[in-house]
C-alpha cells in the first residue's frame, strides 16, 4: 500500500468511493452526488491547505481522509474537523488505519491544537475506529439529519493534538518540506 497527497485529478476516483456513501448511506448528509467539477474543486481548496491523503493498492485509489476547516472563524484556525471514505470492497484491510496515522501526524506537525469528527449516529464501526486513536465522545445531537425518510443523530468526537502549553500558529500542508512529508507517508 502506498499514501500520496491527493490532486484534482484524482476527483473521479475520489467520487467513485464516496459515491455508495451518498446514496446508500446516511453517513454523509448529501442527498446529491457533487458534480466531477465540483468535487475536484473541494480537493483543490481543501488540498491547499489542509492534508488531503489518498491510499493506493497495485496504483488503485482505494480510500482518501482530509482535514478541513471545523469552523471560518479566526478563533477555530487551531481545530480541524476530519472525513475518511474507503471502497466498499476495501474495508478491514489497514488502509484507514494508514491514512488517519498519516493524517494525524501531519496535523501535529502543522500545530493543530484539535481534531474533530462528527459521526452519523447509529455507526458504532465508526465511533470505535476514531476511540483506538484515542477520540473521545463530547457531544450528541438528536434527529440532526433527515434522509432516506428517518431522522439521524451525530455523535462529536474529539481529540487533542497537542501537549504542550504553548500554541503555534497553524501552518499550511506546503509548509511542510517535501522530505517530511515523504518520511510520514512512507512510514
Amino acid at each position: 500500500m502506498r499514501f500520496r497527497l491527493a490532486t484534482k485529478a484524482d476527483a473521479a476516483a475520489l467520487l467513485a468511493i464516496y459515491k455508495p456513501y451518498v446514496e446508500n448511506t446516511a453517513i454523509t448528509f448529501e442527498y446529491d452526488l457533487p458534480s466531477l467539477s465540483e468535487f475536484a474543486s473541494r480537493i483543490e481548496q481543501i488540498g491547499s491547505k489542509f492534508p488531503y491523503l489518498v491510499a493506493l493498492e497495485n496504483e488503485k485509489i482505494i480510500g482518501y481522509a482530509y482535514a478541513s476547516p471545523y469552523r471560518t472563524r479566526a478563533a477555530y484556525d487551531w481545530v480541524v474537523e476530519l472525513s475518511i471514505y474507503l471502497d466498499e470492497n476495501e474495508r478491514q484491510h489497514g488502509a484507514g488505519t494508514q491514512l488517519y496515522q498519516k493524517l494525524l501526524r501531519l496535523l501535529t506537525l502543522l500545530n493543530y491544537q484539535r481534531a474533530y469528527a462528527c459521526i452519523t449516529s447509529p455507526n458504532p464501526e465508526s465511533i470505535g475506529f476514531h476511540q483506538k486513536f484515542g477520540f473521545q465522545q463530547i457531544g450528541f445531537f438528536q434527529n440532526s439529519g433527515y434522509k432516506f425518510g428517518q431522522w439521524y443523530g451525530i455523535v462529536w468526537l474529539e481529540l487533542p493534538l497537542q501537549t504542550k502549553a504553548e500554541v503555534h500558529p497553524p501552518k499550511p500542508i506546503s509548509a511542510l518540506s517535501s522530505q517530511k512529508l515523504t518520511e510520514i507517508l512512507e512510514s
